[in-house]
């Protein structure tokens, strides 16, 4: 389906005629007052700054941020670097299979299958047997347990690839565990709690040729989402304890750490606490490793994150 990935352009003049995701997209004016669009696009390898200079206006309308896109246009090298001078951009309206979009969308550098086992064998760490029984029936829903293994963390902010998710969960749960040697707290809820603080997001996001935000994403969140897909679950299962309800779901609601970053709650025992920051620590780590990855200013420094607010600077390997 691809004829062309970004890595590949690396000089002036390649005549491209291919898909793209927009990642970015941004109208400006000139110093002149005449307008141009700013895009960065990217495939599953890379990203690339594009500009269109002509019927802004026009184009603007015809697709937005996260859409994927067809691109006519041909390649200039500024300051060193290879850019896009678009000549043509239409929305891809046709939906895309699943195989077809791991061509705009990177996978895990992880194994899956060793992920899956990973997360498998957490699970097999834990005693409590109503939170054991809590994990069998939560994979015994394939459909549920599919996304959770497909799906990304985020869709612009950090794991943002195919297993993503699991990748992140599995992550936060091997690190928190092995903290709890140090500082304590019931290490069955701290890993329940690590897998499942996020499970609402394979909710908030849907996969219709591309991932977006559900409705049901953007009016609910994937914390509220979260919270009703717990609830449902326990349901399901005779004499859940209802002290153990409650604090998975003060995990759930409280993992965001304050109402500034979107928890309703702030961490209020050991094991939220534990969540919380770990969960903090994973997601900004690999964020910046992703920036590093396509947005180096040289050798050793990043550019500028908007988000994280700093440059990065990568330590030489020894």
């Amino acid at each position: 389906m691809k004829n062309i990935y970004i890595k590949d352009i690396t000089r002036e003049n390649i005549e491209i005629e291919d898909l793209f995701i927009v990642r970015n997209k941004a109208v400006y004016s000139s110093k002149n007052n005449t307008k141009y669009m700013n895009l960065e696009l990217k495939d599953k390898i890379g990203t690339i700054d594009a500009k269109l200079w002509d019927q802004v206006d026009y184009f603007n309308n015809l697709f937005d941020k996260n859409d994927i896109v067809w691109v006519k246009a041909k390649s200039r090298l500024y300051s060193g670097r290879p850019q896009l001078t678009i000549i043509d951009i239409q929305k891809v309206e046709n939906e895309i299979s699943m195989d077809d979009f791991k061509e705009f969308f990177p996978s895990s550098e992880k194994d899956m299958e060793e992920l899956k086992t990973e997360y498998y064998n957490l699970i097999e760490q834990i005693e409590n047997p109503f939170i054991r029984a809590f994990f069998s029936l939560f994979n015994s829903k394939d459909d549920m347990r599919e996304r959770f293994f497909l799906f990304p963390a985020s869709i612009g902010v950090h794991h943002m690839y195919l297993g993503g998710l699991l990748e992140y969960s599995v992550n936060v749960a091997r690190i928190a565990y092995k903290i709890a040697d140090i500082t304590g707290g019931d290490k069955d809820i701290i890993i329940a709690g690590s897998l499942i603080h996020d499970m609402g997001k394979i909710e908030e996001m849907e996969f219709k040729g591309r991932f977006r935000y559900s409705d049901r994403g953007r009016l609910l969140g994937h914390i509220g989402l979260g919270v009703m897909m717990f609830e449902a679950l326990i349901k399901e299962i005779e004499d859940f304890p209802s002290y153990i309800a409650d604090i998975l779901t003060h995990i759930i609601i409280s993992h965001h750490g304050t109402e500034e970053w979107g928890s309703p709650k702030k961490p209020m025992s050991i094991e939220a606490l534990i969540v919380h920051y770990i969960d903090n620590l994973d997601a900004k780590i690999t964020g910046v490793k992703e920036h590093m990855k396509e947005k180096m200013e040289d050798d050793r420094w990043t550019e500028y994150h908007r988000l994280y607010e700093s440059r990065f600077y990568k330590t030489p390997e020894r």
